[in-house]
């Protein structure tokens, strides 16, 4: 007996305390961080739960300086705990701030473990500040309330997956172009609304998004399908506009790269089944206007395609990544330093072949 307690007490001196321990009640816990301005003369809003009985409730601090980190500090000295970003959920980064640098604006959080580098990076109309101090409270903590709306347009594939390492790598990418979520604020109570996604050249935001509709093409072409794909049109039909409402099953593409002297032209074939969720004609069992509908949804998808890939090659956006395809698989075309030129210049074309696999509920 004595023998044990003799060996309990030498092992208790190699046991290593809880040194780095960080408890909540010391801290103001950052879920949410806006940032406006350039490195110079930049802002930093702080989002932080003020009730521990209610996390609906929050504080948002502010903070002025030169630098990312003197802006953090400042705004330290207002409140009398300090501020800790371990649960970061979201950056939110001003449109005219992130046409200058992103990286700038994000290296401060790269260079800490205790940020998590997969807490999302969006971009906003306007400044970060109305983001925060909104009129009308969240249903939920501010943090998870951006982190859920963003997850949900993810999962809808309107976004690809976002977060500040993928942002890192797409700001040092060759051949593919960062695109990041790009929201606005609407209403009186001035909540936040998706808008489409923020089209970069390397680091820098070019001041162009893709609409909504758009975003989920780029997205289909450039990352593949998530959980849901939902489109919806309008036709004209006997002077009537009819909805065409439909749920993407399957996305399956096939691309090929040709080249006729200088010019390279990418061609996409697309397979789409889908499954028809509004259509009050009906009578889509009927052969004809079945296919009639199928040649519709392919012409307008289509012209969505080609109306994207014109703003993306306009500024000079490879968000779809055909870069890396033609790096990968053509590297005869690939001009080291240069591929940005050549593709602003490149004939994209894709034909879509639309099947519709059910009509409805029962058929």
């Amino acid at each position: 007996m004595h023998k044990m307690i003799f060996f309990l007490l030498i092992g208790s001196l190699f046991l290593s305390g809880c040194w780095d321990q960080r408890l909540y009640k010391e801290l103001s816990v950052i879920s949410v961080v806006g940032i406006d301005g350039y490195i110079g003369d930049i802002r930093g809003y702080y989002a932080y739960p003020s009730s521990s009985s209610d996390p609906t409730k929050y504080i948002v601090l502010e903070g002025v300086g030169k630098t990312l980190r003197e802006a953090r500090i400042n705004a330290n000295k207002k409140t009398e705990q300090t501020m800790d970003t371990a649960e970061l959920t979201t950056v939110l980064v001003s449109e005219e701030s992130a046409k200058k640098d992103l990286y700038d604006l994000l290296d401060v959080y790269y260079r800490s473990a205790q940020n998590p580098m997969t807490a999302k990076v969006v971009i906003t109309e306007g400044s970060t500040k109305d983001f925060l101090e909104l009129k009308e409270s969240f249903p939920k903590e501010i943090g998870e309330y951006y982190l859920d709306f963003i997850e949900s347009f993810e999962q809808a594939t309107i976004y690809p997956t976002t977060s500040l390492q993928l942002a890192a790598t797409g700001m040092f990418s060759e051949g593919r172009d960062l695109g990041l979520p790009y929201l606005k604020t609407s209403g009186e109570k001035k909540l936040p609304e998706a808008e489409g996604m923020a089209l970069f050249n390397e680091k820098k935001y070019t001041g162009v998004h893709l609409s909504l509709r758009e975003s989920t093409f780029a997205t289909l072409l450039g990352f593949g399908k998530s959980k849901i794909v939902e489109l919806a049109y309008l036709v004209d039909k006997n002077e009537r506009k009819t909805s065409v409402g439909f749920n993407v099953i399957n996305f399956k593409k096939k691309m090929k790269i040709t080249q006729n002297g200088d010019q390279i032209k990418v061609q996409y074939k697309v397979d789409m089944p889908i499954i028809m969720t509004e259509y009050p004609p009906d009578n889509l069992d009927r052969r004809k206007r079945r296919e009639k509908v199928e040649k519709f949804i392919e012409g307008r998808v289509e012209k969505d395609i080609a109306r994207m890939f014109k703003k993306c090659q306009e500024v000079s956006s490879d968000v779809v990544g055909i870069g890396e395809e033609i790096r990968a698989y053509h590297p005869q075309l690939w001009k080291e330093g240069k591929w940005k030129e050549v593709y602003k210049d490149i004939k994209i074309e894709a034909k879509v072949n639309v099947d519709i696999v059910r009509s409805g509920s029962i058929r």
